[in-house]
């Protein structure tokens, strides 16, 4: 026990050293699924809605059809076709996840262009990409914290739901849950595996959404003129 402070599981392996695993498998599936998906929902959604015309008309039916299809048959398929490996689940992931966002930056686009300051800045000469990156993006910066902070907890908890189906990253909390089902129902039950894992996941996810609370109150501009 002195060697194992959070025990052992059915395997005789150590649960802290597995909890650590997990945090660095959340933390890359979290992290870099999101900054493949946020670059890919801003390029499109903040070009559709600043543009408009055809490739406006391209998006909207990109992004519609990919919302028609069952998320997670269509995530399924994806894994099963590239792969299990940790990058195949994060490309998967990313696929499935830019969605939304892009429907979002879209909308909000199509509400900046239309800004009395943003017309100031076309009929003064002012090119396309300068507004877009120093007046659109700017004003966007709050989404971006925001999608993050939930983008990187949904896909945690995605991987985690991948694992208890079996196609899961190995060495993720997931699958140390999944593997926990077996020693809850042993005499005595076993139950500092799933729980060490499931602190931990919660752990993470309040830590994340704590500190993008945070920093999207400096960054909405809303927020920074009130005070």
């Amino acid at each position: 026990p002195g060697g194992h402070p959070l025990g052992t599981d059915i395997l005789g392996r150590d649960v802290f050293y597995l909890s650590l695993k997990g945090a660095r498998v959340a933390l890359l599936i979290g992290g870099l699924t999101s900054l493949i998906a946020i670059p890919l929902a801003l390029l499109f959604g903040v070009c559709a809605g600043y543009f408009g015309g055809r490739f406006d008309d391209f998006v909207f039916f990109l992004i519609s059809t990919m919302a028609s299809m069952p998320s997670l048959l269509l995530l399924i398929a994806l894994i099963m076709v590239m792969g299990r490996s940790t990058f195949s689940v994060c490309i998967a992931l990313a696929v499935t996840g830019w969605v939304g966002f892009c429907r979002l930056t879209r909308a909000e686009t199509l509400k900046l262009r239309e800004l009395d300051y943003i017309q100031a800045a076309r009929a003064l000469g002012v090119s396309e990409a300068k507004i877009i990156f120093r007046h659109i993006l700017p004003n966007l910066a709050h989404l971006i914290v925001i999608t993050f902070v939930l983008m990187f907890s949904g896909l945690v908890l995605s991987e985690a739901v991948l694992s208890w189906l079996g196609i899961g990253v190995d060495g993720s909390w997931g699958q140390m849950i999944d593997g926990a089902r077996d020693e809850l129902s042993r005499q005595p039950v076993v139950w500092w595996n799933i729980a060490a894992a499931g602190s931990a996941l919660f752990g993470l996810i309040l830590a994340v959404n704590s500190v993008g609370d945070a920093v999207r109150d400096v960054l909405d501009p809303r927020t920074a003129r009130e005070s």
